[in-house]
């Protein structure tokens, strides 16, 4: 080949190298290897260093976390045993005792309740929570057990982990989180059987974390955030729906306040959406009992109590006025120092927090209302608030920028404040009257005039459990009740007896009463005393008919019709049956007669004779009665259970997509979870 020929060849080759190296290219796959110079390798990032099972058990024995869970633990472990509540099923107080796994479950799922005289209402999803951690902790008592005795390590180690996306040291996360778990107000409402506020206690930081994810995400795991945000979101409105509905009303302002736009703001506002969306419809078919009963906002769920209006010591975190209570000012200083010295923005979210909860507070400590199921005007308990306070000054003083401590001064100062609130917690928790509770036994149903100004109770089997009196109830049935209660006290014979027999007439076969009641001197002949006390009461036996359902002649039938109560001679023929569904064969009779229920008239009775419905009528002014033929007849009655059992499959689906969405997806890059 000829020198020309040689020359315009590598000039050829020259100007392909040229051109493959400025286009980012480099020549066509060859066989033969090359060298690693020609082919830069294309950077990745390095693995992360995977350490062995017991490097991170060390790590985590040695974090300052786990010692401040485990100091907690001891205190509560200590505390409970000093003042005996370890042992049996838990009440006092706000708190009912709760009854086994099955009869949990049995009240969740019923559409009928036979509580104070019998309510349609739907009971508390409370409930259901109960039974789905009982049913793998050994029971819903175990799991009230664990949140009243164990709920400030709890609450200690919640806020803990919910803080991890704050950028500040262990340590300084251990000790606010202790500063949060050993607030007073928890300690107190804890000591008085108030479930809700130590559920809000234990629940608020994550939330508070995940609502703060929500507003702030903007990959694609938005949607599992927001579910898995939603789903705690329900179980604290399944406690403590004001807590709940506070929480929903700051993540909108967030929603406003903060800037987002584009692809962040549009995820970020589906997640707001499903967030409330699916918060709610995980509690069906209570919200709409809220809607009918906004009470229940202000009451909170639990015993019904006469509260004490709020006093200024809310600015102190004290929700019942206390001394004891109101050293939870220790943590708003903190939070006011943090803000004088170390103004910082990313603390307005925190001051947010502790503002709108105060202002809940307010509301909630001086609206009165009547509780749910009926009882004197009273305003609500401000427990609940004052914990998003607390939560709200915790994060203040956590977002504060503080340089290196000196030790030998702040030490002793963080030592003494953790050991006011620790004490303060310990003594506020020992003084509630929560107790063990010891089962008292009995059966049948029977009408228990409680001291005070609370009306009487009508109670099954062996006395109120714990959702009893978060049922709405039927009709007039609370002030039949304060009636029958008025009456029994009174010295007029006349008025006696007519409550006598209002009470047989409803099913009650025994009266509990205070010791010192004339009853068994004014009416000889319709209660007998057989010697059965329950502390400072005793219980007589009725001597009238007090069946559930009762055949009525035509006569009596037309008296029920026209007049409020039976009279104490009047004697109905008692029928075995239990409510609220039951079938039996009446024989043939008198024109007129009817079938008298111990239930309140509401929507959902039916009844059919020999197959075909029957319009139902009221006896006594209030009650269920079914107009019988005068030939012999097959009678089924019951309550329709339809609407509920429609509104419990809505909620299962909306649970089961919530849970099923917020499971973290399996190979996801760059997902992470709430931290």
């Amino acid at each position: 080949m000829d020198e020309p020929t040689k020359s315009r060849l590598q000039g050829l080759k020259s100007l392909r190298r040229i051109v493959f190296e400025r286009s980012g290219q480099t020549e066509q796959p060859t066989p033969a290897p090359r060298e690693s110079a020609e082919v830069p390798e294309s950077p990745q990032a390095p693995e992360p260093e995977r350490r062995s099972l017991r490097s991170r058990a060390i790590s985590v024995l040695r974090s300052p976390g786990t010692a401040m869970v485990a100091a907690l633990v001891v205190l509560a472990l200590v505390n409970a045993s000093v003042v005996g509540r370890f042992g049996g099923t838990l009440s006092g107080g706000r708190l009912l005792p709760t009854a086994d796994l099955a009869t949990t479950w049995s009240d969740y799922l019923s559409a009928w309740h036979a509580v104070g005289g019998g309510t349609g209402s739907p009971a508390s999803p409370s409930l259901a929570v109960l039974a789905l951690f009982g049913s793998v902790l050994g029971g819903p008592a175990v799991v009230v057990a664990v949140l009243m005795l164990f709920g400030v390590p709890l609450a200690g180690l919640s806020a803990y982990l919910a803080t991890r996306a704050i950028d500040v040291s262990p340590l300084r996360r251990a000790l606010v989180a202790a500063a949060y778990a050993l607030v007073p107000v928890a300690a107190i409402s804890a000591g008085q059987g108030r479930l809700d506020v130590v559920v809000a206690h234990v629940l608020v930081p994550p939330l508070l974390a995940g609502i703060a994810a929500v507003i702030r995400r903007s990959d694609g795991r938005w949607l599992g955030t927001a579910c898995l945000t939603a789903f705690g979101l329900a179980v604290l409105g399944a406690f403590a729906p004001l807590v709940h509905l506070t929480l929903i009303v700051l993540a909108l302002l967030a929603h406003v306040l903060v800037p987002g736009n584009g692809l962040r703001g549009r995820r970020r506002a589906a997640g707001l959406i499903a967030l409330v969306l699916l918060s709610v419809a995980c509690l069906l078919p209570w919200p709409v009992l809220l809607l009918s009963h906004p009470e229940v906002l202000v009451h909170g769920l639990g015993a019904r109590v006469v509260e004490q209006p709020a006093s200024v010591l809310l600015a102190t975190l004290s929700p019942d006025g206390s001394v004891v209570g109101a050293l939870g000012v220790l943590l708003v200083l903190a939070a006011i120092l943090a803000l004088a010295i170390r103004f910082d923005k990313r603390m307005l979210a925190g001051a947010g927090v502790a503002l709108l909860g105060w202002l809940v507070a307010v509301v909630a400590g001086t609206v009165s209302t009547e509780p749910l199921a009926g009882g004197i005007a009273s305003p609500g308990w401000t427990g609940g608030p004052l914990v998003l306070v607390a939560a709200g000054c915790a994060w203040i003083v956590l977002s504060a920028k503080v340089t290196a401590l000196n030790w030998k001064i702040a030490a002793p100062v963080l030592g003494a404040g953790l050991l006011a609130l620790g004490a303060a917690s310990t003594i506020g928790s020992a003084t509630g009257p929560l107790a063990a509770h010891q089962a008292a036994a009995g059966s049948g149903t029977r009408l228990v005039a409680e001291p005070g100004p609370q009306p009487a109770r009508l109670i099954t089997g062996n006395g109120p459990r714990f959702g009893d009196d978060d049922l709405a109830s039927a009709g007039n049935s609370t002030e039949w009740l304060r009636q029958v209660d008025e009456d029994l006290s009174s010295d007029d014979t006349t008025r006696v007896r007519e409550a006598l027999a209002a009470v047989a007439a409803r099913g009650a076969d025994r009266v509990v009463v205070p010791a010192d009641s004339r009853l068994p001197r004014i009416a000889p002949d319709l209660v007998v005393d057989d010697g059965r006390r329950q502390g400072q009461q005793r219980e007589l036996r009725l001597l009238l008919p007090a069946d559930a359902v009762k055949l009525v002649g035509p006569d009596l039938s037309r008296q029920a019709q026209n007049e409020q109560g039976p009279a104490p001679e009047a004697r109905p023929l008692p029928v075995d049956a239990e409510l609220p569904s039951f079938s039996v064969r009446i024989s043939e009779g008198g024109s007129g007669r009817a079938l008298v229920l111990g239930a309140e008239n509401e929507p959902g009775w039916y009844a059919t004779v020999n197959g075909k419905r029957v319009p139902l009528a009221t006896a006594w002014g209030h009650q269920v009665a079914v107009p019988l033929p005068e030939q012999a007849a097959e009678v089924q009655v019951g309550y329709t259970e339809i609407p509920r059992t429609t509104l419990l499959v809505a909620q299962a689906a909306v649970v089961l997509f919530t849970v099923v969405a917020a499971i973290p997806g399996r190979g996801r890059r760059g997902v992470t979870g709430l931290r």
